[in-house]
C-alpha cells in the first residue's frame, strides 16, 4: 500500500518494496530511500539485494520549458547571444530547477548555445529546423529586424510536451502541445494571441502572463479587469498576470480580488528579455512550488529588476530581499533638454519622446514641440552636442526636480552615477526608465 505526500517540489511515496522508475511520470528525478541505504537514480547502495525494505521514494517534478531558441543581436548597448524566450527562460530557472527541461526547435544541436544551456544543468530536448533565426536591434526598446522574415519561416511539426509543470511561449516556427498539470502560458504575440486551448493543449490549472497590448487584443476589451475576467470565464484561466512596464504588474485569481505587484528599480536597464525571465521565475514559484500567484509575480518581479541591471543569468538570488520598489502614484511628466542639429541627434530625440509616452509617461519637448513647460516633474538631458556649460545651466533652471543626464561618451560619461537630484548614465534605455521612475514618483509628492 503507498502512502503519498506532497512536500514542496517533492513527492514522497512509502512502500515495502522497491518502485520500478517506469512507473512514475515522466520528467522527474528520482531519489529511493530505503531502509539500510538508499538508491540514487535506480543506483542501490548499502543493501542486501535479498532483503525486504521499506522504501521511501523522493520524486522531484522538474520544469519543462517550451519555447523559443533564437540568436539576439543589439546595437547599442553591444549585445550577441543565443536564448529566445525559451532558452532564457531555462537559464533563468536553473539554479532554481535543477535538471529543468527545455523543448525546442533548433538547426544546430551542438552549437554554442546548446552547450552553454546544457553547462547550466538543462535537459535538452531538440527537434530540427531546416535554418537558425536571429532577431536584430539597433537598443533594446526599438523593434528587432527578425531573419528570415516571419511570413518566410518554415513551419515544423508542432512539439508534444506532457508534464507536471510546464512553461509554453508562442513560437515562430511551430507551435507546443501541452499537457500538464500546471501551465503558464507568454503567448509572446500582441497582434493575434493564440488561446491556450487553441492547439488541443490542456492544463488542469493554468495561468497566462501577458503584457496590456496582448491581454486587449486577446479580448477585444479596453478595461484590463474586464479583459481578465473574460480569460478566466471564457478559456478556463485560473491566473492573468498582466505585466504593466513601470506600473508593474496586476495579478487577477479566480474568485479573489486583483492585486499590484510593483515594479523595482535596477542599477541599469538591459530590456532584452525582461518579460521572459518574468515568466520564467513566476512559473517556478507559481506553478512548480505551489507559492500563491501574488507572491509569484513579486518574485517575477524582483528577479527582473535584478536582471535588468546586469543582463547575465543565472540571477544572484540572494539579492532579491533589497530590490527597491518603485512607488508609481501618477504618470508624470518629463521635460526633454538637448539639441536636434544633426540627423542622429533628432532620431534621438524623437525616440526618446516616443519610448518615453509608449511607457505611460508624458514628454514634452520644447525644442520639438515648440512650446514651454513649467510642470516637468523630471528633467531628461540629451548632452550629445551640448557643452559643460550649457549642460549646467539647464541643470540650474530646474533645481527641486530629478534629473537625468545621458552622458554617451566623454570622461564624465559613466555606467550609473547619482549625485543628489541628478543621475547620469551612458546608456540611452536606461536614461528612458531612470527618467520615467523619476517623473512618476515626484508626480506623487
Amino acid at each position: 500500500m503507498l502512502r503519498t505526500a506532497r512536500l514542496g517540489i517533492y513527492i514522497i511515496i512509502g512502500c515495502h518494496k522497491p518502485v520500478r522508475r517506469s512507473s512514475l511520470s515522466e520528467g522527474g528525478t528520482a531519489l529511493f530511500y530505503l531502509e539500510g541505504g538508499f538508491w540514487l537514480k535506480g543506483k542501490r547502495e548499502g543493501l542486501d539485494p535479498t532483503g525486504v525494505h521499506t522504501v521511501i521514494l523522493i520524486w522531484r517534478m522538474r520544469m519543462h520549458i517550451v519555447g523559443g531558441f533564437y540568436r539576439e543581436q543589439c546595437c547599442m548597448p553591444k549585445w550577441d547571444a543565443v536564448f529566445g524566450s525559451g532558452g532564457r527562460a531555462a537559464a533563468a530557472i536553473s539554479s532554481l530547477s535543477p535538471g529543468s527541461i527545455f523543448h525546442t526547435y533548433a538547426e544546430d544541436f551542438d552549437s554554442t548555445g546548446v552547450s552553454s544551456l546544457k553547462k547550466m544543468g538543462i535537459e535538452m530536448r531538440i527537434t530540427p529546423r531546416p535554418t537558425a533565426i536571429v532577431f536584430s536591434y539597433f537598443h533594446p526598446l526599438s523593434s528587432p529586424y527578425i531573419q528570415p522574415p516571419p511570413d518566410e519561416i518554415q513551419q515544423q511539426p508542432p512539439i508534444k510536451v506532457t508534464g507536471d509543470n510546464v512553461l509554453r511561449f508562442g513560437f515562430l516556427e511551430g507551435d507546443a502541445i501541452v499537457d500538464a498539470r500546471r501551465a503558464v502560458y507568454d503567448p509572446q504575440d500582441w497582434k493575434n494571441p493564440t488561446p491556450f486551448s487553441a492547439n488541443d493543449s490542456v492544463a488542469r490549472e493554468l495561468a497566462m502572463v501577458l503584457n496590456e497590448l496582448e491581454l486587449r487584443s486577446s479580448t477585444g476589451l479596453e478595461d484590463l479587469n474586464s479583459a481578465a475576467l473574460y480569460l478566466i470565464e471564457n478559456q478556463n484561466v485560473e491566473v492573468v498576470v498582466v505585466k504593466r512596464g513601470i506600473r508593474g504588474a496586476l495579478v487577477f485569481e479566480r474568485g479573489k480580488q486583483p492585486v499590484s505587484v510593483p515594479a523595482y528599480r535596477s542599477s541599469r536597464v538591459f530590456k532584452i528579455g525582461t518579460g521572459d525571465v518574468f515568466s520564467a521565475i513566476f512559473a517556478h514559484h507559481w506553478a512548480e512550488k505551489g507559492l500563491p500567484a501574488s507572491e509569484a509575480a513579486d518574485l517575477a518581479s524582483r528577479s527582473v529588476a535584478i536582471y535588468c541591471s546586469t543582463g547575465s543569468l543565472p540571477l544572484a538570488y540572494d539579492e532579491l530581499s533589497y530590490q527597491v520598489p518603485i512607488k508609481f502614484m501618477a504618470p508624470g511628466q518629463v521635460l526633454l533638454e538637448g539639441t536636434v542639429n544633426s540627423l542622429g541627434r533628432r532620431y534621438t530625440m524623437e525616440e526618446a519622446r516616443f519610448i518615453l509616452r509608449e511607457l505611460g509617461v508624458e514628454a514634452i519637448c520644447p525644442i520639438l514641440d515648440g512650446t514651454l513647460n513649467t510642470e516637468a516633474t523630471a528633467v531628461l538631458i540629451l548632452s550629445d552636442g551640448l557643452d559643460e556649460e550649457t549642460i549646467r545651466q539647464i541643470q540650474a533652471q530646474y533645481v527641486g526636480i530629478p534629473i537625468v543626464v545621458l552622458l554617451e561618451s566623454g570622461e564624465h560619461a559613466a555606467d550609473t552615477l547619482v549625485e543628489g537630484e541628478i543621475t547620469n548614465t551612458d546608456d540611452f534605455v536606461s536614461a528612458l526608465y531612470f527618467a520615467a521612475w523619476a517623473a512618476s514618483e515626484h508626480a506623487s509628492l
